[in-house]
């Protein structure tokens, strides 16, 4: 289309007066490159979730992504590198709706039933990331290379759960039979042990039965501070 011609001539005067110009929106190098492995990150959780570990590609995760394998060897070492990005991220995300799920309730045992009601949520809405959470521990627990990786990421959640746990008990004024670091493993263990039955069977699973059973393990492992007897809460 034909733009309309002006006859309006600024001044050299008018000139001088100008605004200055709009800066450059143009990402810098850093920038791309940042929106780049945001992209490959987000196509990775896709492909991964759809293929599994072994069956995704590095040149599906680049097609998804827009980008060719370069690009992705540019930002990620492979694969393996690539996989353990996307699952440290997804452990962050669900760690934080963990911990604002349990966060400003009334009695730990609230605190147990909000925190079990968020991880059953996110079983419903999640189905493919906790399918490559177990495809993420069943793979370091294979190969021994990755193994310190895999049982890092692992190992972060069950330092998330200690701190709760600990943050309860001082915030109520309990005492723990066991330690706290103890009782995050087997809270954590409960918590996938669930989501495999959930997954594979749902109608075996009713969603608030992981509330129930964190509820009567605090019962039987804390008490009231000063007394030798359990708080039944």
């Amino acid at each position: 289309m034909k733009l309309a011609q002006t006859t309006d001539i600024a001044s050299p005067a008018q000139v001088g007066n100008a605004e200055p110009a709009p800066t450059s929106t143009r990402m810098s190098r850093e920038e791309r490159k940042a929106n780049t492995r945001e992209r490959l990150l987000l196509a990775a959780r896709t492909v991964f979730a759809r293929s599994g570990f072994h069956g995704a590609s590095v040149e599906e995760i680049a097609s998804e992504a827009g980008f060719s394998t370069g690009a992705l060897y540019s930002n990620f070492d492979g694969k393996e590198a690539l996989f353990l990005a996307v699952m440290e991220r997804a452990i962050d995300e669900h760690a934080r709706e963990i911990s604002d799920a349990v966060g400003a309730r009334t009695s730990i045992s609230e605190r147990a039933t909000g925190g079990a009601r968020q991880w059953m949520m996110m079983i419903e809405r999640d189905p493919e990331v906790l399918l490559l959470f177990m495809e993420f521990w069943a793979y370091g627990a294979r190969d021994a290379k990755v193994r310190p990786q895999v049982a890092a990421q692992f190992a972060r959640v069950r330092t998330l759960l200690t701190k709760l746990i600990a943050d309860g008990v001082r915030e109520f004024d309990l005492v723990l039979d066991i330690p706290a670091e103890q009782l995050a493993v087997a809270i954590d263990a409960l918590a996938d042990g669930i989501a495999r039955q959930k997954l594979a069977d749902p109608d075996a699973v009713p969603d608030e039965l992981m509330g129930r059973v964190l509820s009567l393990l605090f019962a039987a492992v804390t008490r009231p501070a000063g007394t030798g007897t359990h708080s039944g809460l």
